[in-house]
């Protein structure tokens, strides 16, 4: 390409940039405006929040916000049905109510719709939102609760002296559940205020120490708890008889499990109890827990404790606390039929 070849190109390559360029309209190349344009759907779910279940046994609130959407359609998916719901506008509020007390979650699939400029297709935005069982709430209520807690100078290190204190392990862990528990109940007894049951005497204990488990409750006595696993060192086995046992109970442990023990734990020696927060890890052998008192030491010769919040140790260091004679560990677990009240 010759000098002046190169040198006319880039003239007209810069009056391109300086003038705009015209477009003719032809048969196959027709003109369009801005205002043809159908502007992009959004929803905003306000309600219900995604970390929250129903309001009542029987009734989920809906609020919903939308920008350039003509109608906003609602499907519940309960674990036996699809309820739906559809209202014309940009926001919308409904509230589902449902024919029975509701033990399990559901998902909420919100859609906003912007009708197309010829009507022939609809467009929309989409979005879902889950609704916890309100067994899955209570959980995550008490581990909110367990953190807060945790970050309030009340809390953090405070008396373990008496049965009383509040730095105490068991009075720890039934507060975090006794704050929230009469807010539920359980569907096979609906007339039963919930309650945790406290430890077993040490009479009834024996031969093993005080504090390996609560007080043998049932569902009938308004305890929503069941025992997933137990382990109680057995003489009559070999210690890595006894050390398998113990590996299986803590490989079960699942969030929002309370764990009862009796051994030696470093900062005591005897009973202790505590929340799981988190599954058991195969993967990295953790336990992630919250407890007070587990840590402590004595402020004019009193216990004081510390509380703990996502503490964690590995399952070894775990069998040793309570694989020993007379020791051992109770697995408890809230039933599955809790309802809101």
């Amino acid at each position: 390409m010759g000098a002046f070849v190169r040198r006319t190109g880039a003239i007209l390559l810069s009056l391109a940039c300086c003038f705009p360029l015209v477009a003719f309209a032809t048969e196959d190349n027709a003109e369009t405006s801005l205002t043809d344009t159908v502007a992009s759907p959004s929803v905003y779910v306000i309600a219900p929040s995604g970390d929250t279940s129903y309001e009542s046994d029987n009734q989920l609130s809906v609020k919903v916000e939308g920008a350039h959407v003509e109608r906003i359609a609602l499907e519940l998916r309960l674990a036996d049905q699809t309820l739906r719901f559809e209202s014309a506008g940009s926001a919308l509020e409904h509230t589902f109510t449902l024919n029975a007390p509701q033990t399990q979650g559901a998902t909420l699939v919100v859609r906003g719709y912007a009708e197309a400029a010829d009507q022939r297709e609809a467009t929309y935005a989409e979005q879902r939102v889950t609704v916890l069982s309100p067994k899955a709430e209570l959980i995550e209520r008490m581990i909110a609760l367990a953190y807060a807690n945790s970050r309030d100078s009340r809390y953090m290190f405070a008396p373990a002296e008496t049965d009383y204190d509040i730095g105490v392990c068991k009075n720890f862990v039934m507060r975090l559940f006794d704050t929230y528990s009469k807010e539920y109940r359980m569907l096979a007894y609906p007339d039963l205020p919930l309650h945790m049951p406290k430890n077993n005497s040490k009479k009834a204990c024996a031969p093993y120490d005080y504090g390996i488990e609560w007080k043998p409750e049932t569902a009938e006595d308004g305890s929503p708890f069941e025992i997933a696993a137990q382990f109680k060192y057995n003489d009559s086995l070999t210690e890595k008889e006894n050390e398998d046992l113990a590996r299986k109970l803590i490989e079960q442990m699942k969030k929002g499990d309370f764990f009862q023990i009796v051994g030696y734990y470093g900062g005591g020696n005897g009973p202790h109890s505590m929340y799981i927060i988190r599954d058991y890890q195969p993967d990295t052998g953790m336990v992630h827990w919250t407890d007070s008192n587990m840590r402590g030491t004595r402020v004019n010769g009193a216990r004081w404790g510390y509380l703990q919040y996502n503490a964690d140790a590995d399952i070894a260091w775990w069998v040793k606390v309570f694989n020993m004679k007379k020791r051992g560990a109770t697995l408890y677990r809230l039933r599955d039929d809790l309802y809101k009240y």
